[in-house]
C-alpha cells in the first residue's frame, strides 16, 4: 500500500546544487547517521499501526466518502473514461532536449497522469466498480512509461533511457498518487496491479531514495539536503507512499524519521521572519506540502510527532498573510505569477492550525484535488479539530509589513482611506531561491490594480535553469525598476545585495534606504542609495510615494532608472510614447496611467533628475520587453536615463493617484 501526494502543477524550480555528496561526509560519518535514523525510526515504529494507513479513507467507509464535495467528479470520469489513454512518444518526451520546449511534454502528461486521481475519487464516491476498469488500464498505460520524471529534471534523458534512477517532483507524486489508489481501493484492484503499482515505486523511488540517505551519497537526488521547495514535496510525497505501501512498521518509520532530520533543511530556506523568496506561489507548493508532511506525520503517530513545533514554521506560515498588499493583490517577486494567491486551502489550514483566527479563510469550502491533498484537506485533521478561535484582524488591516531578514517592506493606506496607493519594496540579494536580478525593486497598487510593477517569472524552457539564465530581460535586472549604472545591470550571487540604512515607520509617512552599490559591482560607484518614501492621507487627498536614487561616481559615468508596467495602461493616455524604442528628451518627465474605465482610476507618474539642484536632461526610452511571461501580457519598461555623463546626482520618481 502506498502514500499521497498533491498536484499543483505550475511547472516548479530548480536551484540544483548538483554535489552528490549529501553532506559532503566519508563513510564512518554516513554509518553514524544511518545508526542514528534506524535508532529513531524504533522510536517512532512504537507510536505507528500496525498496517499501512497513511492518509484518507479506505472505500469500504461510506460514511467518511459521502459526507466530501462532489465537485461533478463522477460526470467527470465518466467523460474521461469514454476517451483513449493520451500517448507521451519518446519524441515528445525528448523535445525539451531539442529545442528547450518544456510546455508540450508536461501538458499531454497532465491529461494523462490526472486519470490516475479522477477514476480513483470517482470510484470512492461512487462505490459502483465502474471505474476500476479505466483506473487499471491508466495504471499499466502511467507504469509502462519510461520516466516518470519531467524531461527538465532529466539529465540528458538518462532515467528515460534507463542508464539512471533519480527522483524529482512528478516521480515521487505519482508514487503517492498510485500507493494511495492502492491502499484506498484495497482489493477492488487486482493482485496484478497492486503488484505492478509496489514493483514500479520500488524501482523507481525507494530504492533511490534510501540509498542516498543510508550512503551519504545522494545519487543525484540534491533535494534531500536541498533549501527549497523540493525538499517539502519530494519528503512529503516519499513518506506518504511509504506510510501507504510498507508492510514493515519500522522501514514505515524509518521515512518519518529521516523526512524529520532532511526537512530542517527546507525551512531553514525561508529566513528567520518567514520570508519565503520564491514568491506565493511557490509558498503554495512548497510550504503547502509542509503543511501536508507535518499532518500525515501527525496522524499517524497520533501527534506524538509534531513537526509543526518545528523552529520558525508559524513565521512561515504567516508569510502569505503578511505579503496581502491589498486586497486580492501581492507583489509577484522572483519566479511568481502577477496573479499568485495564497491556496485557499491551505490558508484556511493555517489560519485554524495556527490558531490565527483569520475568519474569511477559515470559512473556505475545501474541493477535491489530487489524492493527497484531498486527503488532508477534505477530510477531518488536526486543524480542522482545533478549538474555535475568537477572529483577528489579517495583516491587511495593519499599515505596514516588514520582512527585516527577507529584505521586504509593505506599505499600505490607512484603513478605507479613499484615492491612497499601497507600495512594496524589495531589497535583499541575488542569489534567493528563484532568483532575479531585483535588488531596489518595487511595485505600486492602486484601485485593484498594479500599474507599476514587477513583472514576475517567465514559462520555464531550458533556458531558465541553465547557465544562461540571465540573459532573459524578464529575469536579469532590465525587467525590474531598478537602475542601469555605466550601461550595465546587476550582477548575480549573494553578494550582490541591497541593505536597509534607514528605516523610520510613523503612522503618517513611513521612510525606507537601502545602500544597493553591492548590486552592480562597480569600482566606480562611491554611493549608490535608493529612498523610498510613502505618504499616507485620511481626508480623500491622495497620497503620494516617492523614490529618490542617488549616484556618486569616483569620476563621470552614466546612470538610468526605469518604470515597469503594462501597454494597455499606457495605450489608454499617450499616444505620443506608443512607438517602442522612441527616444524623447525632457527635463521633467510626466506621465498617467489609466488603470480602469474610470477618470479617478489613473495614477501620475513625474521623474526628475538634479545635479546639485540644476536639472538635468533626461532622454526617456520606452521597450517592449518581448520575453513569454507567466502573466501572458508583455511588460513595458520605460527607461529614464540622464542625458549626460555625471560625477553625482539624483533622479526623483513621484506617484501619486491623479485625481
Amino acid at each position: 500500500m502506498m502514500r499521497n501526494l498533491t498536484i499543483i502543477v505550475l511547472m516548479f524550480t530548480l536551484s540544483m546544487s548538483l554535489s552528490t555528496s549529501l553532506f559532503g561526509q566519508d563513510g564512518g560519518a554516513a554509518n553514524v547517521q544511518k545508526q542514528s535514523l534506524e535508532s529513531r525510526s524504533k522510536q517512532i515504529a512504537a507510536l505507528l499501526q500496525r498496517l499501512p494507513a497513511s492518509v484518507g479513507r479506505p472505500i469500504f467507509d461510506r460514511d467518511a466518502w459521502i459526507k466530501l464535495p462532489e465537485n461533478n467528479i463522477v460526470k467527470t470520469a465518466d467523460k474521461l473514461a469514454k476517451t483513449a489513454i493520451p500517448e507521451l512518444p519518446e519524441t515528445l518526451y525528448k523535445e525539451y532536449y531539442r529545442n528547450g520546449n518544456r510546455t508540450n511534454y508536461q501538458n499531454m502528461r497532465n491529461q494523462k497522469y490526472k486519470r490516475l486521481q479522477i477514476f480513483t475519487l470517482a470510484e470512492c464516491i461512487e462505490n459502483k466498480g465502474r471505474f476500476i476498469k479505466p483506473l487499471e488500464e491508466t495504471i499499466k498505460s502511467i507504469c509502462d512509461d519510461k520516466s516518470w520524471l519531467l524531461p527538465a529534471h532529466d539529465p540528458n534523458g538518462k532515467v528515460y533511457d534507463g542508464e539512471i534512477i533519480r527522483i524529482d517532483l512528478m516521480s515521487s507524486h505519482t508514487s503517492c498518487e498510485l500507493a494511495l489508489a492502492s491502499l484506498w481501493l484495497g482489493d477492488k484492484l487486482s493482485f496484478d496491479v497492486k503488484k505492478l503499482i509496489v514493483d514500479n515505486i520500488e524501482r523507481r523511488t525507494f530504492q533511490s531514495y534510501e540509498n542516498a540517505v543510508n550512503s551519504g551519497n545522494n545519487g543525484g537526488n540534491w533535494w534531500i539536503t536541498g533549501n527549497n521547495n523540493w525538499n517539502a514535496v519530494c519528503h512529503c510525497n516519499m513518506v506518504c507512499t511509504a506510510l501507504a505501501l510498507i508492510d514493515d512498521v519500522e522501514k514505515r518509520a524509518w521515512y518519518i524519521a529521516a523526512a524529520e532530520k532532511f526537512i530542517t533543511y527546507f525551512l531553514n530556506g525561508f529566513t528567520a521572519d518567514g520570508y519565503c523568496s520564491e514568491g506565493i506561489g511557490y509558498w503554495n507548493y512548497g510550504f503547502g506540502h509542509f503543511l501536508q508532511l507535518a499532518e500525515i506525520v501527525y496522524q499517524n503517530t497520533g501527534g506524538k510527532v509534531d513537526f509543526f513545533k518545528m523552529p520558525r514554521v508559524r513565521e512561515c506560515a504567516m508569510f502569505a498573510f503578511k505579503m496581502e498588499v491589498t486586497p486580492e493583490l501581492y507583489a509577484a517577486f522572483a519566479d511568481c505569477s502577477v496573479n499568485a494567491k495564497p491556496d485557499k486551502s491551505i490558508a484556511k489550514f493555517a489560519s485554524k492550525k495556527f490558531n490565527f483566527g483569520y475568519e474569511n479563510y477559515e470559512n473556505y469550502q475545501d474541493v477535491l484535488s489530487d489524492l493527497k491533498t484531498t486527503a488532508v484537506f477534505c477530510f477531518p485533521n488536526s486543524a480542522s479539530k482545533m478549538p474555535k478561535t475568537a477572529p483577528q484582524p489579517t495583516p491587511l488591516a495593519e499599515l505596514r509589513s516588514d520582512f527585516p531578514e527577507g529584505g521586504v517592506v509593505i506599505l499600505r493606506p490607512f484603513p478605507n482611506a479613499k484615492n491612497q496607493l499601497a507600495a512594496v519594496i524589495k531589497a535583499g540579494h541575488n542569489a534567493e531561491h528563484h532568483n532575479h536580478n531585483d535588488i531596489g525593486s518595487y511595485t505600486i497598487m492602486y484601485a485593484g490594480k498594479t500599474p507599476l510593477l514587477d513583472p514576475g517569472g517567465e514559462v520555464y524552457t531550458r533556458r531558465t535553469f541553465s547557465a544562461k539564465r540571465y540573459e532573459s530581460a524578464l529575469l536579469n535586472s532590465f525587467g525590474h525598476p531598478v537602475p542601469v549604472v555605466n550601461g550595465k545591470l546587476q550582477k548575480t550571487g549573494n553578494d550582490a545585495k541591497g541593505k536597509f540604512i534607514a528605516k523610520n515607520f510613523a503612522d503618517e509617512n513611513d521612510s525606507c534606504t537601502i545602500d544597493f552599490a553591492a548590486a552592480y559591482a562597480q569600482k566606480e560607484i562611491k554611493k549608490l542609495e535608493r529612498t523610498y518614501n510613502y505618504a499616507r492621507k485620511i481626508d480623500g487627498k491622495p497620497n503620494q510615494f516617492t523614490v529618490t536614487d542617488e549616484i556618486e561616481f569616483e569620476s563621470n559615468g552614466t546612470f538610468e532608472t526605469a518604470l515597469l508596467t503594462y501597454q494597455p495602461y499606457i495605450n489608454k493616455t499617450q499616444t505620443k510614447i506608443h512607438n517602442q524604442n522612441e527616444n524623447i528628451t525632457t527635463e521633467n518627465y510626466e506621465i498617467e496611467l489609466l488603470i480602469g474605465e474610470n477618470d479617478n482610476e489613473k495614477i501620475k507618474v513625474i521623474i526628475a533628475a538634479t545635479e546639485n539642484e540644476k536639472i538635468l536632461p533626461l532622454k526617456i526610452n520606452i521597450t517592449e520587453i518581448n520575453e513569454h511571461p507567466l502573466a501572458k501580457i508583455k511588460p513595458i519598461r520605460i527607461g529614464c536615463k540622464i542625458n549626460k555623463k555625471i560625477q553625482k546626482a539624483k533622479i526623483k520618481t513621484i506617484i501619486t493617484p491623479a485625481i
